[in-house]
């Protein structure tokens, strides 16, 4: 009889277990179908919602460094999906800024023209960007800071310490953001000029007699580097092309030298050359040259010369050093920012060069507002469409005092851009930044006094006072002169 009713019992609790299973397999798939469908969903959803938004940016390039040196910099967009063509139009820049676009696939490159600010937020706008696979269309946008730039000056020292001995003259380095006059990272006795690159600093030091040595100094470390010379001379013309490590300069022997002598002889010297030795700058068929100046072009290894017949000549240092007449100039005036395009000036015009044909092209410069009023001076080229930069005199009321005016000119104005905080203060010089940007103005006081270096001599408390040419503001000065911006 237990037994029966034990069987009994059992079998009631057994059917109850497998209905029990069978609904839970029958709830898990009506939860794993809702779930699928439900999935199904979103995923369907999300294809409809990104079909819809438009492309979106995956990731963006530039090279902020080469951005403030060289012109024509390069924005690289590049998007989640191919892109249909984008014209300049829809490209916009804050602040303004001419800009080309291509589309190749996926990548935007947007070019800006010319070179770009320092220390400057650009925002970089695309509306209306469309894919090639839908008509939806969104709006790309990219935002990128520009960094600062080194600036260097040379400080003379005539005064005399405890001992009698004259101080050291200094190279110091500062920034356009940064305070003071900056750090010092090279000092000697008697410097006579300097060039900077980007890792070094190449510099002329007289020893007592006036003799010169040019010596190379490592920004990382090290014993200074003294670069052989034929003997006891005069260095002059120190010029550099700082991203290609190239120093060129002239070599003029002392007048009691024995055997060869050097006159005014361009040299070019690698500081990547494992001789260590630099390399004599011939000219027609190999004979030496006499040369009256000499300047790098801007991120190359090219050297125009000029020489003492006024004959400009365009070599390639590391290449086949073949020389490249491009005619006969009384003066050679620099590049225009961000080009390779190199001003010159005749008795009767000035025009450029352009390096990449050797087509000249003759300026016609509009009138300054000083022109009919003060006497003019040193003519700097902005750009390529005329604008300028030009040192006048002005007369004042005392028949003895000039006033220094610097004026900027374009086709469509005219202004004063810089006066010395002083009427009784002097322009000694002045050149542009290498992007156009700034005008680096050297001044001398009243009560400056000469230093009788004999080669660049200067002047005691000079000033060189940096001049925002947009803004026409000139908030940033350090003491010295001769800035790297005008080797």
């Amino acid at each position: 009889m237990n037994q029966e009713r034990s069987a009994l019992s059992a079998a009631p609790a057994s059917a109850n277990r497998s209905r029990s299973a069978r609904l839970a397999g029958r709830r898990f798939r009506q939860l794993f179908s809702v779930t699928v469908a439900v999935l199904v969903l979103l995923v369907a959803g999300l294809a409809m919602a990104n079909f819809s938004q438009g492309p979106r940016l995956a990731s963006a390039e530039i090279n902020l460094d080469a951005a403030v040196t060289r012109g024509n910099a390069r924005l690289l967009l590049t998007a989640n999906q191919p892109l249909a063509e984008v014209q300049a139009g829809q490209v916009a820049v804050s602040p303004a800024t001419e800009v080309s676009a291509r589309v190749a696939d996926r990548a935007l490159t947007v070019e800006f023209a010319g070179i770009l600010r320092y220390n400057t937020v650009y925002t970089v706008t695309v509306t209306d960007v469309a894919s090639i696979t839908q008509d939806a269309t969104a709006t790309l946008e990219y935002e990128f800071t520009t960094p600062d730039v080194d600036i260097y000056a040379l400080q003379r020292d005539s005064r005399v310490d405890d001992a009698g001995a004259k101080r050291p003259d200094t190279v110091r380095r500062t920034t356009l953001q940064g305070r003071g006059d900056g750090d010092i990272v090279f000092s000697a006795p008697r410097i006579q000029q300097y060039v900077a690159l980007e890792n070094h600093l190449a510099a002329v030091t007289l020893a007592e007699d006036d003799t010169a040595t040019l010596e190379v100094v490592s920004f990382g470390g090290g014993d200074n580097v003294q670069v052989p010379v034929p003997g006891a001379g005069v260095i002059e013309n120190l010029a550099a092309s700082p991203s290609k490590t190239l120093i060129a300069y002239t070599f003029t022997s002392a007048p009691e030298t024995a055997g060869r002598r050097y006159d005014r002889t361009p040299f070019v010297y690698d500081l990547t050359e494992s001789s260590g030795l630099p390399a004599e700058v011939t000219g027609v068929d190999g004979l030496p040259m006499t040369v009256m100046d000499l300047r790098f072009v801007p991120d190359s290894t090219s050297l125009v010369v000029q020489n003492a017949g006024q004959t400009l000549f365009l070599i390639d240092m590391l290449g086949d050093a073949v020389l490249t007449p491009l005619g006969e100039h009384d003066e050679m005036r620099g590049f225009v920012p961000g080009t390779r395009a190199l001003v010159v000036a005749d008795p009767d015009q000035g025009s450029t060069i352009d390096l990449a044909d050797g087509a000249v092209t003759t300026l016609d410069l509009a009138p300054s507002l000083l022109e009919a009023s003060a006497y003019p001076g040193k003519l700097v080229l902005l750009t390529e469409q005329g604008r300028y930069a030009r040192l006048f005199l002005q007369e004042t009321g005392d028949s003895n005092q000039l006033t220094y005016l610097i004026a900027v000119t374009d086709a469509a104005d005219s202004s004063v851009a810089f006066t010395p905080a002083s009427d009784a203060s002097r322009v000694r010089d002045f050149c542009v930044s290498p992007n156009g940007q700034y005008l680096a103005v050297e001044t001398i006081p009243a009560a400056g006094l000469g230093d009788d270096y004999p080669t660049l001599p200067a002047f005691s408390g000079m000033t060189t006072t940096l001049v925002d040419l947009d803004r026409g503001t000139s908030s940033r000065s350090v003491s010295g002169f001769l800035p790297d911006w005008c080797g």
